[in-house]
């Protein structure tokens, strides 16, 4: 492992065993994505949707297999985008593509975590959502030590070995820099989302529901 944590070809070639063992809920959260946007929009054809941090493509499979069109998928490592799964409207980028839009539903779970001028793209994606769009959004957020200590705890469970859990936590500083629920509550209100939930949670994991 590199001293600073990228998402590079050895992370893209197993990205999802790497994911369920490292995130919490990570296969349930992408359900329940799939199952929101379901819901309350219908619409196979028209419906347009992003996944920000799209990987190597399992959110977009879930989406492609429900029958959605208008699919695409950002990612800001083109390793990431070689080994996706899902090939069509990829876009290699560190920025929301607006251009595509205005969407229905933007998915940005696990991602902009890694952003550093978060309040800036939470923003753009505000602009970018029709009218009574929803925003997904997943973080791994400010916790306690007490929760930070079974968070990796979790991480053992799944296999992974404690000196694999130190590696990463030593690359990941600096990069990935979590800010506590509250800022993101405040953050979101004052962009103009409203009816904000928590659909999701484990340790130091939430997934937010924010409607335009």
């Amino acid at each position: 492992m590199t001293d600073s944590w990228t998402f590079d070809d050895n992370v893209a070639r197993d990205f999802d065993a790497h994911a369920r063992a490292h995130i919490p809920h990570y296969e349930e959260v992408v359900a329940k994505s799939v199952a929101l946007i379901s819901s309350l929009f219908p619409d196979l054809h028209s419906t347009r949707i992003i996944d920000i941090g799209s990987a190597t493509g399992y959110t977009l499979e879930k989406l492609r297999a429900c029958g959605y069109q208008n699919v695409y998928g950002v990612d800001s490592s083109a390793d990431m985008l070689h080994h996706s799964r899902v090939t069509e409207n990829l876009i290699h980028a560190t920025e929301l593509p607006t251009e595509h839009g205005p969407f229905h539903a933007v998915i940005a779970n696990w991602t902009l975590h890694f952003v550093e001028a978060r309040e800036k793209y939470l923003g753009t994606i505000r602009d970018s959502l029709a009218p009574q769009g929803i925003l997904v959004l997943s973080e791994k957020m400010l916790a306690s030590e007490l929760v930070h200590e079974h968070y990796h705890l979790f991480k053992k469970e799944q296999g992974v070995p404690s000196e694999i859990i130190e590696l990463k936590a030593r690359a990941l500083e600096g990069v990935l820099t979590p800010k506590p629920l509250e800022w993101y509550l405040t953050t979101l209100q004052n962009l103009n989302f409203r009816d904000i939930e928590i659909i999701d949670a484990s340790w130091n994991f939430k997934t937010l529901l924010c409607r335009t």
